[in-house]
């Protein structure tokens, strides 16, 4: 996620609230996080991330001790700067990984609000004031083809129980969410995956896609009848043509991460691509339903520039953020998928439902290519621009769905 008009808030809609005591004394532990931003802080660029609401009432957190993480004087006097994505997000990262991290080893963590321009500022500069930082696994590659970035050292992360997908040489994955079709609740028959999607014949109304190739070009291939597992590389004229079957019947192409699951709720539209940490908010799970069939998997994930002081403390953070208890109480609070195989077990039945990265949700989901995109997004967005310009093809208006 690159386009920078996007929503970068994740606080819309959320019942977390944020701490006003900033300094906790506990047992002996001093324990400081520092809130997002200030008036001394510059007004951060926007990174493009999606809104994470909170799913209540919440269940009682997981209170067990971390395997590994019993030394309340393992980092004391040291101190660790988390750049993150503000809002709800953070807070929840606030209560699952870092309060507990300081209480468990004596660290202070202080948090940020994290800028692309600045991370790039520091490490140019070699002025790096960041240990960790949050990003979305799109930005990963790039950053790393920049010399921004350190690579993960996993003699202090085990990966052992983590997803293969989110575990690289300079990322390890902190959340998972997906982009699913949302649609009304009361609509029959309910669509089934993408081939229902572009079948405006059998499942009559308007729809809304995202202005972006990400996604969009993958679901276009899904309805053309490509396996999932055949996505990569992308057959770029073979989605367009794809996608001519259905423009007449897209009525928004949007470009806020909140717009398709407004325009369904509303009527607007009968079904829409949506990320599912939105289509299911507690006032919409009446009204809007999704279908994980053919969703993308996308992630959250932590880097840690190049040249960070406390690199050492932030491989730990990293570490003790991607064990089963952590993850779990991070999903409890919102609900992004775990990255350790061993957290959905902790989870409630009625939250685990709503996760992306359950045994059945898995299953019937692809992975995004972020490779492939770090290679041809630039191309492919262009391509995608012009393409929306110009006149449907009339060859196609008599083809409203796939496989026709």
């Amino acid at each position: 996620m690159t386009m920078t008009q996007f929503e970068r808030s994740r606080g819309i809609r959320s019942t977390i609230a944020r701490r006003p005591l900033l300094l906790l004394a506990l047992g002996g532990v001093t324990l400081t996080i520092t809130g997002c931003g200030g008036s001394d802080d510059p007004a951060p660029t926007p990174l493009p991330t999606i809104p994470a609401p909170t799913i209540a009432p919440l269940p009682p957190p997981i209170a067990s001790p971390v395997p590994g993480y019993l030394d309340p004087e393992r980092w004391a006097g040291r101190t660790v700067i988390v750049a993150s994505q503000g809002g709800s997000y953070q807070d929840a990262q606030n209560e699952a990984f870092f309060l507990p991290f300081a209480l468990a080893t004596g660290a202070t963590i202080q948090t940020k609000s994290f800028d692309l321009g600045e991370l790039r500022q520091q490490v140019e500069g070699e002025s790096v004031t960041w240990d960790l930082a949050d990003v979305p696994m799109d930005e990963v590659l790039p950053l790393a083809r920049e010399g921004i970035l350190a690579p993960i050292d996993y003699q202090r992360v085990d990966k052992t129980p983590l997803l293969e997908a989110i575990v690289g040489q300079y990322a390890v994955g902190s959340a998972f969410f997906s982009t699913v079709i949302a649609y009304a609740a009361a609509m029959t028959p309910a669509p089934k995956g993408w081939p229902d999607f572009w079948n405006a014949e059998a499942f009559v109304g308007e729809r809304g896609l995202r202005r972006s190739p990400v996604g969009t070009l993958e679901f276009a291939l899904l309805a053309d009848g490509v396996p999932m597992d055949r996505i990569y590389p992308i057959d770029i004229d073979r989605a367009f043509s794809s996608l001519e079957k259905i423009r007449l019947h897209v009525a928004e192409w949007y470009d806020n991460f909140r717009q398709p699951v407004e325009l369904v709720e509303a009527g607007n539209v009968t079904m829409a691509s949506a990320y599912h940490v939105i289509a299911q908010e507690p006032d919409l799970l009446d009204t809007i339903a999704v279908q994980w069939n053919g969703g993308m998997l996308s992630a959250d994930s932590w880097i840690v520039p190049r040249g960070a002081p406390n690199a050492d403390v932030g491989m730990d953070l990293i570490n003790f953020a991607t064990r089963a208890i952590p993850c779990a109480n991070f999903a409890r609070l919102v609900p992004f998928g775990p990255v350790n195989r061993d957290a959905i077990g902790l989870i409630e039945q009625d939250r685990r439902v709503m996760l992306p990265t359950t045994e059945a949700h898995l299953a019937v989901q692809f992975v995004q290519g972020w490779n492939w995109w770090a290679d041809n997004r630039e191309q492919a967005t262009a391509r995608f621009e012009e393409w929306l310009l110009e006149e449907p093809s009339l060859s196609e208006e008599s083809s409203p769905h796939a496989g026709s």
